[in-house]
């Protein structure tokens, strides 16, 4: 009958486009001790603020297997394909648990189209591949794959954090040097490369790693044709919306949610965007 796209709430998409492509999103969610919230249900104003207020950094959980297995099932008996775009697997369990379950249920519904992409990414880098796909998806089955898969390869996420306790917490930088780039206001600009964060350049004060952000955008927009952008925030929408500006290129602003914010935490501001 048609073509349906699943993908995890980690995309973080806009509602309004979510409702109008009729994307299906699996959340995962937040562990903080013996309570679990999904990261689509808890306002992200509470959460942020429970992290802050922890001396621990929360665990984070892939979409409940049941409720991946339910959503895949109710597609294909309604006649439709599926095509679902998960979390990098190098991030997440979610892309695996996903692939599995789709593979039992395609001897159940051998007539049935089903495939499983790993982004290799998250955010609206993961985003725009699932929105680029659903504009294609009154053509084959083939081609909104394509179109998924070509906006993986030629698209960018780059983000800087406001600190690195968070980083600290989590256990991806040592004690000493979180404080030692506090002091010089060290602010690395991170982005994900074969599906892991990774640091593309450090600098100093978070004017700079702005303008580092700004002038690595122009960079690629210098030798590409961009078609697509958002700009990333944790809890600083005023910044967002001054380098929204400062793009020109009217890019949506879009906030990160629970299970990627907790290892940069509030403060956190980025660009993901794509390109021909």
């Amino acid at each position: 009958m048609g073509i349906k796209i699943v993908t995890d709430s980690t995309a973080y998409i806009p509602e309004t486009l979510l409702e109008s492509l009729d994307i299906k999103v699996l959340s995962l969610s937040v562990v903080f001790g013996e309570e679990i919230f999904k990261e689509t249900e808890i306002p992200y104003e509470t959460f942020y603020q429970k992290l802050v207020d922890s001396e621990k950094l929360p665990t984070s959980s892939q979409p409940i297997i049941l409720e991946v297995q339910e959503t895949f099932e109710r597609i294909l008996e309604s006649g439709h394909d599926l095509i679902g775009v998960f979390l990098s697997s190098e991030m997440s369990g979610t892309y695996q648990t996903a692939h599995m379950i789709a593979t039992e249920l395609s001897e159940k519904y051998p007539e049935r189209k089903i495939k499983i992409i790993d982004s290799r990414s998250n955010c609206m880098q993961m985003g725009l591949a699932v929105l680029k796909g659903a504009e294609k998806l009154d053509e084959s089955f083939e081609r909104v794959i394509e179109t998924i898969n070509h906006v993986i390869e030629h698209s960018r996420f780059v983000f800087i954090p406001e600190t690195l306790e968070f980083l600290k917490k989590g256990g991806r930088i040592g004690s000493a040097k979180a404080l030692l780039s506090s002091v010089l206001q060290i602010k690395p600009i991170l982005t994900v490369s074969e599906g892991k964060t990774s640091v593309m350049s450090k600098v100093r004060t978070r004017k700079k790693a702005i303008q580092a952000l700004i002038d690595i955008f122009r960079k690629d927009q210098s030798e590409n044709t961009i078609t697509g952008g958002y700009v990333h925030h944790i809890h600083c929408l005023e910044d967002a919306n001054k380098l929204s500006d400062k793009l020109g290129e009217s890019f949506d602003v879009t906030a990160i949610g629970p299970v990627i914010g907790t290892h940069v935490g509030p403060g956190a501001i980025g660009i993901a965007y794509c390109w021909e």
